[in-house]
């Protein structure tokens, strides 16, 4: 059912008058909770006018977990690291190769 302007403010200042309580106004009006909220932001003239929020995002966040502070390792120690796994699949093809037994 729609509502006029008249009976939109009927109902937000009935919502008022009962400590803004919506949930009551809604079941008397028959309409949701939330239209009531909405009607009430709308035309209360004591309430401070509200800045816009921006959405929140409807994925949660992954929390990444902490990592613990390590020095900082320069480049010719990050570059001279040796891989263990390719230390083991070079072994494996110098061996196929022939060239260690």
């Amino acid at each position: 059912m729609k509502y006029n302007e008249k009976q939109q403010i009927e109902i937000a200042n009935y919502a008022i008058a009962h400590d803004n309580d919506f949930k009551e106004t809604g079941a008397k009006y028959g309409i949701s909770y939330q239209q009531v909220s909405a009607w009430v932001r709308k035309y209360d003239k004591n309430s401070k006018p509200q800045e816009k929020v921006a959405k929140k995002s409807t994925t949660p966040k992954k929390s990444q977990p902490r990592k613990k502070s390590e020095p900082k390792a320069s480049t010719l120690d990050i570059l001279s690291r040796r891989d263990p796994v390719l230390e083991a699949q070079l072994e494996d093809v110098k061996r196929r190769l022939g060239l260690i037994k």
